[in-house]
């Protein structure tokens, strides 16, 4: 259903009048704050689940801000390279063609930190692999202190995001939706 907004109020009124709500198990959302709210005062028995493309967007976000802090140290001409291979860095390594794979082993030879960057996007990707919620923490805290002082800050988001969270996210690995 739509609603006309997305005040906590709205959505709470909404779930509470919805029919047959004991029946409802599972609860997929993003991580907005009201949403989280309105779901465990409406519906105390379903299981909220943090949607796992939200989260794995982040590290993305996270490498492209990496990706654009380089920029100001490059030429004109390898600006315009690093902007079209953007699509290079956002794509999972299993997934580059030969030509892609090239180009990546070329800007992250030249740029550690923009290979350190996507090294941690593919990592922080690969928790979503875990056989369970336990693996994934386990996962994620090695993911954590992986990370290098220099790009702490670009990561800050997601680390804020697992912290605020963290059952909601893990919540996917016992009902992956």
């Amino acid at each position: 259903d739509m609603l006309p907004d997305r005040y906590g109020t709205s959505i709470t009124s909404f779930l509470h009048s919805l029919p047959n709500k004991e029946r409802i198990t599972h609860v997929a959302t993003d991580m907005w704050r009201p949403y989280r709210i309105a779901v465990l005062a409406a519906l105390p028995n379903a299981k909220l689940v943090v949607d796992k493309f939200h989260v794995v967007r982040m590290a993305n976000v996270a490498m492209e801000s990496v990706r654009k802090s380089l920029r100001a140290d490059l030429s004109p001409k390898q600006r315009r390279g690093l902007m079209h291979d953007r699509f290079v860095l956002l794509r999972r390594q299993e997934q580059l063609t030969d030509r892609e794979s090239f180009n990546l082993d070329g800007w992250t030879k030249n740029y550690p930190l923009l290979g350190e960057a996507y090294r941690l996007k593919e990592e922080f990707f690969n928790i979503y692999q875990a056989s369970s919620k336990q693996q994934a923490q386990i996962l994620y805290e090695q993911w954590l202190k992986s990370i290098p002082a220099e790009l702490r800050g670009h990561y800050e988001p997601i680390v804020t995001a697992w912290s605020n969270w963290q059952p909601f996210i893990l919540e996917y690995f016992n009902h992956p939706i």
